[in-house]
């Protein structure tokens, strides 16, 4: 369960504030403080009349804001607010930019529709797209200028995305139709519910975790133990619950599982995730036609997935190069192809679940769905055969690595792991060195960014090969990607049984986590800080005369930058008696680093520079207030130049680059959240 702060309250209730106006947020604020409650309490703890409490709850209610429940035998309905899905609408940009990149533009236009509609019926998402067509089409049929046309084959502007034009601003790119036909829409969102981007509303999709547990646990009670439970029925009666809640949970991916058995939106899937983005109507007419009564919203929990791939995708370039990011990257979209959302629920996800063990990926499939377009000789170093120890490059892990001193300090108990790391057989995958010169994979653990190792050369010469490589050499130079990755110190990937590969989810973030604690601590007090913060997650706690020796620093120094990343919440000192006197110098001062603690404290000054941001936005909002609201204007949209006089343009100007530069902040400090919380 998300824990809910001041600060990441107030974030939430300016986002919806930002969105839907004052009166929800206003209900949402008193929910956040007061916790759930129904209409009576809310008149008396927001002094709103009914009327306004009914419009300000069906508009949170429209787009899923909210948990309501109805008990009792007055059938009163209590509300309770879901901070989650309002930090969500801050992501809105990034989930259509994902959706975009993955599914296509129409996709796009679709998941972009849903956002603006909140959950809603496919018959009403029909209706809505109808109108657009018979408008898009009686433009297209009048020639009018400033309206973008509907291409009848699909075609679209060439060089611009969406059929865009050159002249077209962001309201007319909006008013661009990117759906064809009802056909069409029909197969989009056969395809979004395939990949479970967009999943069904059921009426447990309105009740909190505490309510569908209280629910199912009355139900296994009335079925299964009407006598109660006592002794060794209780161990059964947990199964049964989890049983119960899998089930309540795994609802909504009925329609999928239907649309699997007919095979509707598949194949277009796969192409799309392929890199083939064609909008031919070919697969439309394959898709089974969608009930219009069947209620869709988007599935956020599906979509963090996604956009976790995003991020250690991103890390990955960071770390070693954009070649073998690409190559990660289509191992990360088969790996999480089954994994309907982040982490594991051990109340819920029972035995032989997507969670119970890691999938292991062959090395002919990842080929198989790699982009022909990549060049994946290009990032690697070039080294002669001689130079190359095989053996440690391709060393098996059957299992993932926990290090005993775990990121957190629990959960590193090595007994439940096999730890013992298995010589290659290079009969496992009948693997073959490429031919001379040959690719530099890692040798004896060295790691360089862009795959260099000790003494390897770059030749950018040579990585331009007359003709374009067979299928075999292509093989083995992905493979050389890949145990790039391996080699990783973040540890991205790992090499198990013979030619598989699989990624360890949890440690990975765990060191991710590590790592951004890391560049806040060299932010905040400098290098040696760094130093010191390392030496005492390693070794643990540390006496205060110990630790210069350790550092190689002076006593003063170590003692200044402790102070100072004590006052920062990234250490803390910890005093130990050694009689009954408690003198100071009969007393041990151990120093240690609680990283949960500072991970806490990082993410709560993320959302504190947030609403900072947010709050200087509106300042600035203020001051133009004027000339944003002659630019709302329906006949200035597009033509802001030649409507404002130059002094109101700059003026404009000037806002709009400042908001697109606190935005721009507001969204790296969501992928550090992202990153510290929802991954």
């Amino acid at each position: 369960m998300l824990l809910v702060t001041k600060h990441l309250a107030e974030l939430c209730t300016l986002v919806i504030d930002d969105i839907y106006g004052e009166l929800p947020s206003r209900i949402f604020a008193a929910l956040l403080n007061r916790g759930r409650a129904g209409l009576p309490q809310l008149a008396q703890y927001t002094s709103l009349t009914p009327k306004q409490l009914r419009h300000g709850l069906a508009v949170l209610l429209q787009y899923d804001l909210l948990y309501f429940y109805v008990s009792g035998p007055d059938r009163s309905t209590v509300y309770e607010a879901k901070p989650a899905a309002a930090y969500n609408l801050l992501r809105t940009g990034k989930v259509l930019e994902m959706v975009d990149t993955l599914y296509g533009p129409d996709a796009r236009d679709v998941m972009q529709s849903m956002f603006a509609l909140g959950h809603t019926r496919i018959a009403d998402l029909k209706e809505a797209y109808n109108a657009k067509i018979d408008k898009a089409a009686m433009a297209d049929k009048n020639g009018t200028n400033g309206t973008s046309k509907c291409y009848a084959n699909g075609d679209q502007a060439e060089g611009y995305t969406n059929g865009n034009t050159p002249h077209q601003d962001a309201s007319q790119t909006s008013r661009n139709n990117a759906i064809r036909s009802l056909k069409h829409l029909n197969s989009v969102l056969c395809r979004l519910i395939h990949a479970e981007v967009v999943e069904v509303v059921t009426t447990a999709s309105f009740k909190s975790f505490p309510d569908r547990q209280s629910e199912a646990r009355e139900k296994v009670m009335t079925t299964y133990f009407p006598d109660g439970v006592r002794g060794a029925k209780k161990k059964d009666f947990e199964t049964r619950m989890s049983e119960e809640l899998y089930n309540l949970r795994d609802e909504p991916r009925k329609l999928k599982r239907t649309l699997q058995s007919n095979g509707g939106g598949l194949q277009k899937l796969r192409k799309l995730l392929n890199g083939d983005k064609s909008n031919g109507f070919h697969s439309d007419e394959r898709d089974p036609p969608l009930d219009p009564k069947t209620v869709l919203r988007v599935n956020h929990e599906k979509c963090a997935v996604e956009l976790r791939n995003s991020r250690l995708v991103q890390a990955a370039a960071a770390a070693i190069g954009e070649t073998t990011a690409e190559v990660y990257g289509t191992l990360l979209r088969q790996l999480t192809d089954t994994i309907p959302r982040c982490h594991a629920d051990p109340l819920i996800d029972i035995p032989g679940g997507e969670f119970s063990r890691a999938r292991a990926i062959n090395t002919s499939d990842i080929y198989d769905n790699l982009d022909p377009n990549l060049d994946v000789i290009a990032g690697i170093g070039k080294a002669a055969p001689d130079e190359i120890d095989i053996p440690s490059a391709e060393r098996l892990q059957r299992h993932a690595k926990v290090e005993a001193l775990a990121f957190g300090g629990e959960g590193g108990d090595e007994e439940d792991f096999d730890l013992d790391d298995e010589e290659y057989d290079f009969e496992g995958e009948n693997y073959q060195p490429p031919p001379a010169p040959a690719t530099a994979s890692i040798s004896n653990g060295s790691h360089k960014t862009n795959g260099a190792t000790k003494g390897v050369k770059f030749d950018e010469s040579a990585t331009a090969l007359p003709s374009p490589p067979s299928e075999e050499v292509r093989m083995q130079q992905m493979r050389q990607h890949l145990l790039l990755l391996c080699d990783n110190k973040l540890k991205f990937v790992r090499h198990c049984n013979h030619g598989t590969w699989t990624v360890d989810f949890e440690p990975l973030l765990k060191r991710l986590r590590e790592s951004e604690l890391d560049n806040a601590i060299e932010r905040k007090s400098g290098r040696y800080a760094l130093r010191l913060a390392r030496i005492l997650r390693d070794k643990g706690k540390l006496d205060e005369k110990t630790l210069p020796t350790m550092a190689l620093m002076k006593k003063s120094d170590v003692q200044n930058k402790m102070l100072e990343m004590q006052m920062h919440g990234f250490v803390d000192m910890q005093e130990v008696p050694r009689d009954n006197n408690r003198s100071a110098s009969r007393t041990l001062f151990l120093w240690f680093c609680d990283s949960p603690r500072s991970l806490d404290t990082l993410l709560d000054n993320a959302y504190k520079a947030m609403v900072r941001c947010l709050r200087i936005r509106d300042v600035y909002r203020r001051e133009n207030k004027e000339v944003l609201t002659f630019v709302q204007r329906p006949d200035v949209k597009g033509r802001e130049k030649e409507a404002l006089e130059k002094k109101y343009f700059d003026k404009y100007q000037l806002y709009c680059d400042i908001e697109k530069k606190l935005m721009g902040q507001v969204m790296r400090l969501d992928s550090l959240v992202a990153t510290l919380r929802d991954y």
